[in-house]
């Protein structure tokens, strides 16, 4: 059975998380919920976990540390995991470049797992998008990407992910690359720009959608997601497999095997 400890145990993927743990019980054991604030946690929460804290500290003795809180809060919490020598899976997005170099470091002397998304067909579809971008090269390139009307950061982890990945395959600069607005500019298309459209609204879980477009012909990739259920599924499965691992960076690549 494997001891988890869960920082953001009150938040929404949190909370689903803790749902999937309690209805696997011969798997998983919550050894460790930390929450922001004690007076909002969630009963269910309470019930499954054998403690609720909001002292990082609590953590030492977990098996593996599933981080779903924020940015700003997983820059505190790398300390901790280094000091409890603590594998731990990142699944928060929003952060800087300097602040992934930071996470790269801290690799060095504990196992991290960076996940901006931790659903299988989303890491799959990053596989797939690989492969399409170096064969269509020459195609214009839109991603398009919805979520409910809460999220903070836009564009998502995941869509600036799929931007990079085509960058990469096409050895461009992303951030030379990399069109977030195109209001007032007045000028046409530039040649292999990565155009982004961002939908805040509703409950949408989210939807990525990435477009390679030519004369007389599109091809749409697209992964909708409609339970975060599924992002609960792969945390765990992320889980069990940085239990027992080396220091490094791993990714959910690593998990399925691509």
């Amino acid at each position: 059975m494997l001891n988890i400890g869960l920082v953001g145990a009150n938040g929404k993927m949190g909370r689903t998380i803790v749902n999937r743990i309690k209805n696997n019980p011969d798997k998983y054991n919550l050894k460790c919920a930390i929450v922001t604030d004690m007076h909002t946690i969630d009963n269910v929460v309470k019930d499954v976990a054998q403690v609720c804290s909001e002292d990082l500290n609590m953590l030492d003795g977990v098996d593996v540390v599933i981080d779903f809180s924020s940015a700003k809060s997983s820059l505190v919490l790398l300390p901790v995991c280094i000091e409890n020598k603590l594998p731990i899976i990142i699944g928060t997005t929003g952060f800087s470049e300097s602040e992934r170099d930071f996470m790269q470091v801290c690799s060095g002397d504990t196992p991290i797992l960076y996940a901006p998304n931790t659903s299988l067909s989303v890491n799959v579809l990053y596989k797939v998008i690989e492969m399409v971008s170096n064969r269509l090269r020459g195609f214009d390139v839109e991603i398009t990407e919805a979520h409910h009307r809460y999220k903070k950061d836009a564009p998502s982890g995941t869509a600036l992910k799929l931007g990079g990945i085509i960058a990469k395959e096409r050895e461009l600069s992303f951030n030379d690359f990399a069109r977030f607005d195109r209001h007032e500019l007045n000028e046409v298309r530039k040649i292999d720009e990565i155009g982004y459209s961002v939908i805040r609204g509703g409950d949408i879980v989210g939807m990525h959608d990435v477009q390679f477009i030519n004369d007389g012909e599109i091809l749409s990739l697209k992964s909708q997601i409609t339970n975060r259920d599924c992002f609960a599924y792969g945390a765990l499965l992320a889980a069990e497999f940085l239990h027992g691992k080396p220091v490094g960076l791993y990714n959910m690549w690593d998990v399925l095997g691509l």
